[in-house]
């Protein structure tokens, strides 16, 4: 691969999409007008049927909420369409890649020449196909997939087996690596109470409860504005103690607290030990394998998980709050090329 050829590694994650590239040596973050990340939903004009991406989605989404699709990822990965979406979902990660690119071609004033996109789980041959016609409908090179965890992994320095624990998902998830062997998966699993509701379940049903006592929260549940608005508190209360949650009309907002997101996700730490064996045993290893943690997450409840990885006997994590430091990983694992990533990643380190 040449000096000026253009890497690019783009994360469409549930609510925001984050990207990187590299190009003569060096590993910048693309920009979106002005900022580092923007929303990764989808809006279909119920007239048109015209796609919007980023925030103007975002923004037309007031007016119609149902046209609104938060991950398209999520649509690509199923091959389904979301119940009243016409749109096809290899169309609407199209349009995300494109839009990624041109913003990464116009800093580096170079095409894309290799693509590598992070996937939350690992995919099969069938969605990995579709994410491949993606990439082709927006003029991109195919793509090496790289899934979330892999590229956590890289951060860790250590081996021989690396565990990456992820916070603001439904429940926590454990995903052990095996660093040799180019960061491949070896078990997964959710650290999960069945007799528990998720933490974004059970924080939406108590700030309904908290807007209109006795009302029945099955319509906030499905409503992905409520969702969002639940991920943003779970990020505010990383760095304070109380969070607004703004509900739809005609409801009130209501304050979650810290401690309301640390009980939600202590329902499900006391099976972390459980699951902890679980994991390891589908891995076939012990314990004192496992050479690093990884703790990735920008979440309110992320030092109750922390203390808890290492009461189940797991080295102490190191934690990555920013995602692009995870596209980073990622693109270290994509087309060869890059080498300067791990001086990136030391200026882009959380304190």
């Amino acid at each position: 691969m040449s000096v000026g050829d253009l890497r690019l590694a783009v994360d469409i994650a549930a609510w925001w999409t984050t990207a990187v590239y590299e190009t003569a040596g060096a590993v910048h973050s693309v920009v979106f007008d002005g900022e580092t990340r923007f929303p990764s939903g989808v809006y279909q004009d119920p007239d048109t049927r015209a796609l919007s991406i980023g925030t103007p989605a975002l923004a037309a989404s007031v007016r119609l909420p149902e046209g609104y699709r938060p991950d398209p990822m999520t649509l690509l990965h199923t091959g389904v369409p979301a119940p009243g979406a016409r749109f096809d979902p290899v169309d609407a990660v199209g349009a995300v890649l494109a839009h990624v690119a041109a913003a990464a071609s116009a800093r580096a004033g170079t095409p894309v020449s290799a693509l590598t996109v992070v996937t939350a789980r690992l995919w099969g041959p069938a969605a990995r196909q579709r994410l491949h016609q993606a990439a082709a409908r927006a003029g991109l090179p195919a793509p090496e997939i790289v899934t979330g965890a892999a590229a956590a992994a890289v951060l860790a320095g250590a081996g021989p087996y690396v565990a990456v624990c992820a916070t603001g998902e439904a429940t926590p998830e454990l995903t052990v690596l095996e660093v040799a062997r180019g960061y491949r998966q070896l078990a997964t699993a959710e650290v999960r109470d069945p007799d528990s509701p998720t933490v974004d379940e059970a924080l939406i049903r108590l700030a309904a409860e908290r807007a209109a006592p006795g009302t029945d929260p099955a319509a906030a549940l499905d409503d992905w504005r409520v969702v969002r608005e639940i991920q943003q508190a779970r990020t505010a209360l990383a760095v304070r103690p109380h969070a607004p949650v703004l509900l739809p009309e005609p409801h009130p907002a209501v304050m979650l607290t810290r401690e309301d997101l640390i009980a939600a996700t202590a329902a499900h730490l006391g099976r972390l030990d459980e699951t902890v064996k679980q994991l390891l045993a589908d891995a076939t290893l012990d314990r004192r394998d496992i050479g690093a943690v990884v703790l990735v997450g920008d979440d309110g409840a992320r030092p109750a998980v922390e203390a808890a990885l290492v009461a189940a006997g797991l080295p102490p994590a190191v934690t990555v709050r920013d995602r692009h430091a995870i596209v980073s990983g990622a693109l270290r694992l994509g087309p060869p090329g890059a080498r300067s990533w791990r001086a990136w990643w030391r200026r882009r380190s959380p304190p």
